[in-house]
C-alpha cells in the first residue's frame, strides 16, 4: 500500500484537482494534463507530451524527443475511456486532445500525402537533440505504419484519407514489391502488413504493429483484403506457435516486451470479437498474461497485463502498487537500428543495448494507469451484480 500512496501523493503534488470522478481518477488525469505542455521551449510545441530517448549502452544518456507517437498514444487511450468518466473528467480529455491535435499536421507526409511520420517532417527533426544522427539525412525514417495507425484512430478524419491509407498500406505490404528477409522461413511469403511506408525501405514485420494497423482498419469497417486476412492469419499463427512469448524482440523489433505484446493483441482481440480468428485467440491470450503475471507482480508490465486480463473479460480487483522507479525505468518503445537487416543480424542484434534507442513516457504511463483503473472499476461492479 505504501507504493501507491507514494505515487499517488506525487500525482496530487503537481496540478490542482478537478472534481468529478474519484481522487485517484481526478488525480491521474490532472497529473496528465499538468505534463502536457502548455507553451512551447526549446524541445516541445504546446499541446505534446514529453518523451525521452535512452541510449542504454550509457544508462543516464536520455535525450528528450519530440515525436508524436506518445502524444498520439495518449489521446487515442483517453479517449476510449472517455465514455466512462464523468462529465468534468470528459471535457478535460477533449481539452487533452484539442491541444494535442494541432500538432499532427506537422508529422504528416513531407509531399502532402495521408500517412505519418514518429518526427516532424518539413523540415524533418529525426533524431533532435543528437548532434550526430540529426545532422545526417541517411537517418531520415520513412512515414510509418504504426504512427500512422495512432494518428488516424486518435482524431477525426475524412473518409476519403483514410482510403488512401488502406491503400497504401497494401501497396507497401509484404510481396508486392519486396519481400521480407528476417522472419521465420514459414512466414515469408505471407501477404501481410509491413511497418514502414517507404519506397525502398526493406519489409519489416512487427507483431505489434500489425494489430495497430488492424485495429484502423477494423475500427473504420472496411472490407477485408487478402493483405488484411494475411495479417490476421500470420498473427493467429506468431500467437499460436508462442512466438510472442519466446522471442518477442523478434516478432515484435519495436517493442521487445512480451507484455507489451500481450496488450496490443488484447487490444486488438476484444475490440473485434465479431472475427472468429481473432476470437478463438481470446483464451490462448488469458493463459498467456496469467502466466506473464507470474513473473511481475509490480511495475508498468503488470499494469499492461492486468489491462489485459480486463479487456478479455477477466476480472482483476486489485490497484496496482507502483514506486517512482517503476515510471522511470520502464521502456514501452524502442527505436530499433537493425530491424530491417536481413537474418541473422536481425536475431542477433534484436535486444542489444548498443544498437536500440529505448524510450518512455511519463504521461502515456499515467493514461495507462488511468486506463487500468477504469477497467477495473467497471469490472468491480459487474462483479458486484
Amino acid at each position: 500500500m505504501l507504493r501507491i500512496c507514494w505515487i499517488l501523493v506525487w500525482i496530487l503534488s503537481i496540478t490542482p484537482t478537478i472534481r468529478g470522478q474519484n481522487a485517484y481518477v481526478d488525480s491521474l488525469l490532472n497529473a496528465i494534463v499538468g505534463l502536457q505542455k502548455s507553451k512551447s521551449d526549446i524541445y516541445y510545441n504546446a499541446g505534446l507530451f514529453p518523451s525521452q530517448r535512452c541510449y542504454l549502452g550509457f544508462r543516464y544518456n536520455e535525450k528528450e524527443d519530440d515525436n508524436i507517437f506518445f502524444t498520439g498514444l495518449i489521446v487515442w487511450t483517453l479517449k476510449s475511456i472517455r465514455d466512462a468518466l464523468s462529465l468534468q473528467n470528459q471535457q478535460l480529455v477533449d481539452s487533452i486532445a484539442a491541444r494535442a491535435i494541432v500538432n499532427y499536421p506537422l508529422y504528416r507526409n513531407k509531399e502532402g500525402g495521408p500517412t505519418y511520420n514518429f518526427w516532424q517532417t518539413n523540415p524533418s527533426r529525426h533524431f533532435p537533440n543528437s548532434k550526430y544522427f540529426s545532422s545526417r539525412s541517411k537517418y531520415i525514417l520513412p512515414d510509418d505504419l504504426d504512427d500512422t495507425a495512432i494518428i488516424y484512430l486518435s482524431a477525426d478524419f475524412p473518409d476519403s484519407l483514410k482510403q488512401a491509407v488502406k491503400q497504401l498500406i497494401a501497396r507497401h505490404a509484404n510481396g508486392n514489391t519486396l519481400r521480407i528477409r528476417n522472419t521465420y522461413k514459414r512466414y515469408k511469403n505471407r501477404k501481410a502488413y509491413a511497418t514502414w511506408f517507404g519506397k525502398n525501405m526493406p519489409i519489416d514485420f512487427d507483431i505489434c504493429v500489425q494489430a495497430n494497423g488492424l485495429r484502423f482498419v477494423l475500427d473504420n469497417g472496411f472490407p477485408l483484403g487478402a493483405h488484411d486476412s494475411a495479417t490476421i492469419h500470420l498473427i493467429s499463427d506468431m500467437v499460436r506457435a508462442g512466438l510472442h512469448i519466446k522471442r518477442p524482440p523478434y516478432v515484435a523489433p519495436h517493442y521487445q516486451d512480451a507484455a507489451i505484446i500481450l496488450y496490443h493483441l488484447s487490444r486488438l482481440v476484444a475490440a473485434h470479437p465479431q472475427l472468429p480468428e481473432l476470437a478463438a485467440l481470446k483464451p490462448l491470450l488469458i493463459r498467456d498474461i496469467q502466466k506473464e503475471l507470474l513473473k511481475t507482480n509490480a511495475g508498468m508490465r503488470a499494469v499492461l497485463l492486468q489491462t489485459s486480463l480486463l479487456r478479455l473479460g477477466v476480472p482483476v480487483l486489485t490497484r496496482i502498487q507502483l514506486l517512482e522507479q517503476d515510471l522511470d525505468d520502464f521502456y514501452f518503445f524502442v527505436a530499433n537500428m537493425t530491424s530491417v537487416f536481413p537474418n541473422p543480424i536481425k536475431g542477433i542484434f534484436a535486444k542489444s543495448r548498443k544498437i536500440n534507442f529505448y524510450y518512455k513516457c511519463r504521461a502515456y504511463y499515467l493514461a495507462l494507469l488511468l486506463e487500468h483503473e477504469m477497467y477495473r472499476l467497471a469490472s468491480s461492479r459487474t462483479e458486484q451484480q
